[in-house]
């Protein structure tokens, strides 16, 4: 568990991590401290855990802090290496949902991840219902489909032999993309375990929200770029993996879709005369039938249906600020520096 200045929320995390109806012999529990300037170390080790402590200031961020703990962990005595965010809380049954997905040591995996404090406010329940339908609808079908599932940075883990043989690779802003193209490419199996529930906290206010949308942006467009080519050439997966992972790191918020979609159909039916200007303005807004029936078999079977259903009053304000965020971060792409997202206790 990487944790820079965490001390707001790490109790939680290692308590729900130690509460884990699991073997102690079979589990590890880690806590990387790094360039900590408050209590997390030592709540850390208060709550049962590991704390391995990190000062390195000029090489900070969550991607070096993993590579420099891996490196003192003996690999060979575990099966997997699961990396949890300090705002976050596991289910009891977590290792036990693990082990339904074995053998683990070749694979990557992705834990099944919810949102802690989906009903606090419109924005939390706008993305709660994005996490449920990834996690309950979108995932699931790429597994049936054969298609490796997106990994989240929150919840992935990694087979103790990959790391074993590739060490730790990605440092850069959004390492979970860069490893999600990485092992694809490679042709490498990425499941996602389903039973294995991982709760999380959402930005509760679009200003949280601006820091970590600019880095999943910034570094997406950064992995496409190093990748993309890679992924194109590669002869170790199908043409439908390589369409449906430019897909996942190119228009992976249905939002940025939705906006995306009604441009080119606006500008291809105004702009373009005769039937290619309707064919493209058709096929921009057939294109965002999958979001729009993903979330109609989530709202079916939410527990607050109606309430989620008003919070997308908010959605044109919403988009307008996505927006804003989508311009100034390519503004600012030569800008790599990892920058944590604000924290407030949990609920």
């Amino acid at each position: 568990m990487p944790a820079h200045d965490e001390e707001l929320l790490i109790s939680a995390c290692v308590g729900s991590l130690m509460s884990m109806d699991y073997p102690i012999d079979r589990r590890r529990i880690v806590v990387i401290a790094d360039n900590c300037s408050d209590a997390t170390a030592r709540l850390a080790r208060r709550g049962g855990a590991e704390s391995m402590e990190r000062t390195e200031p000029k090489f900070a961020g969550k991607p070096r802090a993993i590579a420099w703990a891996l490196n003192q962990i003996n690999l060979r005595h575990w099966d997997a290496c699961v990396i949890i965010d300090a705002d976050s809380r596991v289910a009891p049954d977590f290792a036990s949902a693990l082990g339904r997905i074995a053998p683990l040591n070749d694979i990557v995996f992705q834990a099944n991840f919810r949102v802690n404090n989906e009903f606090e406010s419109w924005l939390t329940r706008l993305g709660g219902l994005l996490s449920r339908c990834r996690y309950e609808v979108t995932y699931p079908l790429k597994q049936s489909a054969g298609l490796n599932c997106p990994i989240t940075g929150n919840g992935m883990g990694f087979g103790a032999n990959l790391l074993i043989r590739d060490g730790w690779s990605a440092y850069s802003i959004t390492e979970d993309s860069e490893l999600y193209a990485i092992y694809t490419e490679a042709g490498v199996p990425i499941r996602h375990a389903s039973g294995a529930n991982l709760f999380s906290q959402e930005p509760r206010s679009l200003g949280q929200g601006a820091t970590q949308r600019r880095r999943w942006l910034a570094g997406r467009i950064g992995v496409i770029r190093v990748w993309g080519g890679r992924m194109i050439r590669s002869r170790r997966i199908s043409w439908r993996q390589k369409l449906d992972a430019f897909v996942e790191l190119g228009l992976s918020s249905p939002v940025l879709h939705l906006i995306v979609a009604f441009a080119v159909a606006a500008t291809a039916f105004l702009a373009l005369p005769g039937r290619s200007g309707k064919w493209i303005a058709i096929g921009a807004a057939v294109s965002v039938a999958g979001v729009a029936v993903t979330t109609i078999v989530v709202i079916l079977r939410h527990p607050q249906p109606w309430r989620t259903l008003s919070s997308f009053f908010m959605l044109p304000a919403y988009a307008g600020w996505r927006i804003i965020v989508v311009l100034s971060t390519l503004f600012t792409l030569r800008d790599t520096t990892w920058r944590k997202t604000a924290r407030t206790s949990s609920p």
